[in-house]
C-alpha cells in the first residue's frame, strides 16, 4: 500500500545534523546491530523540556508533571496487573532511556496536542535533534501507527518501519510478534493488534468500510487515506493492518444486522499492507 519516501526536514535555528546510532536487540541469541539515520523531523521545537522518567517505550513523564505520548508509534506494553509484558517491552523502554540520556528534549506538536487521557501528543527529539519515533521504528522496537489528524510524518515514519521489517529487526523477527487472523477474532479480543484478513465486501458512508472475513471491518477515513478511498478493486484482497481493534459488542450487532462487531480504524494508508498470496 505504501512506498518509502524521503525524510522530512526539520528547520531549526541551530546547525542540525542527524546522528548515527546502533541498537542491539537481544532475544536470547546474538545481538543484532541496527544502524540508521534518525531523521524523521517536522519543524522547529515548540518546547524544550526536561525528562523525569521513561514510563514505557511510547510514554514519557516530564519534570513539570506532564505526560507525553509519542505521535506515530506504538510500543509493546509492559507488565501491568495480571497482564504479562509483551515481547520486547523492556527492551523498548531501555532503548528510550539510552536515546534520551544526556540532555533536554524537544517537543514538536502536530494538529491535536492532547489525547483522551490528557497526555501531551508530540514528536520527540533528543538533545542532538534526533527523532525518537524514527529511532524506535528503525530498531524494530515499535509499530508505526497513524491517528488522525496527527499524520504529518506518517510517510517518513512508515519508511523507517519498512527498513526494520526488511531486515527483520525486533518485533519483525520471525515468531516474535503474533498476528491475528480476522476470521479468528473472538469475544475478549481487542487492543492493539497486527491483523490479517481478506476483504469480502465494501460499503460507504462518511467512511470506506472494508468488511473482512470473520467479524471484523476496517473503517477507512478518506481524508487521511485518499488513495485507499479511490480504489475499486478491494474485494478478494488480502491485507495486513496494524491498529486498535474495537469491540462494539453483541448488542450492537443485534441492533445493526449485517454490521461487523469489531472494527479497526485506518487513518493513513501507511498502516495497511497488501499481501501477496
Amino acid at each position: 500500500m505504501h512506498q518509502a519516501t524521503p525524510a522530512a526536514t526539520k528547520k531549526t535555528p541551530r546547525n542540525f545534523r542527524g546522528v548515527f546510532f546502533s541498537a542491539c536487540l537481544l532475544l536470547g541469541l546474538a545481538a543484532t546491530p541496527a544502524t540508521t539515520l534518525a531523521d524523521c523531523v517536522l519543524g522547529e521545537a515548540d518546547e524544550v523540556v526536561a525528562l523525569q522518567k521513561v514510563v514505557d517505550g511510547d510514554t514519557l513523564r516530564l519534570t513539570d508533571g506532564r505526560r507525553v505520548r509519542l505521535i506515530g508509534v506504538n510500543t509493546p506494553e509492559l507488565a501491568r496487573g495480571k497482564h504479562r509484558a509483551q515481547p520486547l517491552a523492556e527492551e523498548s523502554r531501555e532503548f528510550v532511556q539510552r536515546f534520551l540520556a544526556g540532555g533536554d528534549l524537544e517537543l514538536v506538536y502536530d494538529r491535536d496536542r492532547y489525547d483522551n487521557h490528557g497526555r501531551v501528543l508530540a514528536h520527540v527529539y533528543n538533545h542532538r535533534g534526533d527523532s525518537l519515533e524514527s529511532a524506535l521504528l528503525a530498531a524494530g522496537l515499535a509499530f508505526h501507527i497513524a491517528v488522525a489528524p496527527n499524520v504529518a510524518l506518517a510517510e517518513c515514519l512508515s519508511s523507517r518501519e519498512d527498513e526494520a521489517r526488511l531486515r527483520q529487526r525486533g518485533v519483525w523477527q520471525p515468531g516474535v510478534w503474533p498476528t491475528i487472523q480476522a476470521a479468528e477474532v473472538r469475544a475478549g479480543d481487542g487492543g492493539f493488534v497486527l491483523l490479517t484478513g481478506t476483504v469480502k465486501k465494501v460499503h460507504k458512508n462518511r467512511y470506506i468500510w472494508l468488511d473482512l472475513d470473520g467479524p471484523v471491518a476496517l473503517r477507512v477515513d478518506p481524508r487521511g487515506a485518499p488513495r485507499m478511498s479511490r480504489r475499486n478493486d478491494w474485494n478478494g484482497r488480502r491485507l495486513m493492518v496494524r491498529g486498535w481493534l474495537v469491540d462494539r459488542g453483541a448488542d450492537y450487532v443485534r441492533k445493526n444486522p449485517g454490521h461487523k462487531r469489531w472494527f479497526l480504524a485506518v487513518d493513513s494508508a501507511q498502516t495497511v499492507d497488501l499481501l501477496r498470496d
